[in-house]
C-alpha cells in the first residue's frame, strides 16, 4: 500500500478488485444461510401460529355441534301415536235373567238380581230372619217404598205372592212378568212400614 503526499493511504485499484477467496465465499454463503434460516424460522411460527388459530376455530366449532346434538337429544321427544280402532263388533246381546234369589230379613227385602228379564220369573225366596214374613210382589209405576196406605201397603197391582214363611224356610214362586217396574214387600203388620220392601226392574 502507497501514501500520497498528505498522509493518506492511497488504495491499489488491483487490490480493489481482487478475487475474493474461498473463505469470503463460505462466510458470504453461511451468511445467506443464516439470513435464510431466520426466515424460515419466521415463516415456520407464522403457519404455526395459523395452525394453531385454524385447530382452534375447529374445535370451537365441534364443541357447537356436539352442544346442539346433545340439546336436541336431551329435548323432550314428542311421539305419534296412532291408534287404529277396529269395527265394533256387534254387541251381544244380555243374557236373559229369569230368576231371583230373595232373603228376607227383619226388616229387609234383598232380590239378587235386582233387574229380570220379562218372561217367567222364578224367585226363591228364603227367610233369613227370627220372625214369620211373607213375600208380595206388586207392579207399580211407584217406588217400593211409597206404597203406604195406613198402616200398611196398598197391594194394588199384585201379580202374586207367598203368604207365609216361616224362619228358616225357602220357597219358590214363578211369575210371567212384562217389562216394568215392580215392588216387592213384606205386608205382615207393620213390617212394611219399619222398611221391609225394595225395588224390582224387569227388562
Amino acid at each position: 500500500m502507497t501514501t500520497q503526499t498528505n498522509g493518506d493511504p492511497v488504495l491499489d485499484p488491483a487490490v480493489l478488485l481482487e478475487e475474493p477467496t474461498a473463505d469470503d465465499r463460505i462466510e458470504r454463503r453461511l451468511d445467506r444461510i443464516e439470513g435464510e434460516m431466520h426466515r424460515l424460522d419466521v415463516s415456520t411460527r407464522r403457519t404455526n401460529s395459523a395452525y394453531g388459530l385454524f385447530a382452534a376455530v375447529a374445535v370451537v366449532v365441534a364443541l357447537a355441534n356436539l352442544v346442539a346434538v346433545a340439546a336436541k337429544l336431551g329435548g323432550k321427544e314428542t311421539t305419534r301415536t296412532v291408534t287404529v280402532n277396529a269395527p265394533a263388533a256387534a254387541a251381544a246381546p244380555a243374557a236373559a235373567v229369569h230368576a231371583s234369589k230373595v232373603t228376607l230379613r227383619e226388616f229387609t227385602v234383598a232380590p239378587d238380581p235386582a233387574n229380570v228379564s220379562a218372561g217367567k220369573t222364578k224367585f226363591t225366596v228364603n227367610n233369613a230372619g227370627k220372625a214369620g214374613h211373607e213375600f208380595v210382589v206388586l207392579r207399580t209405576d211407584k217406588p217400593a217404598g211409597s206404597l203406604l196406605k195406613g198402616n200398611e201397603a196398598d197391594e194394588t197391582g199384585n201379580v202374586g205372592e207367598i203368604g207365609d214363611l216361616p224362619p228358616g224356610s225357602t220357597k219358590t214362586l214363578s211369575l210371567n212378568l212384562k217389562k216394568g217396574h215392580y215392588a216387592l214387600i213384606c205386608n205382615l203388620p207393620g213390617h212394611y212400614k219399619a222398611g221391609q220392601h225394595a225395588d224390582l226392574t224387569v227388562r
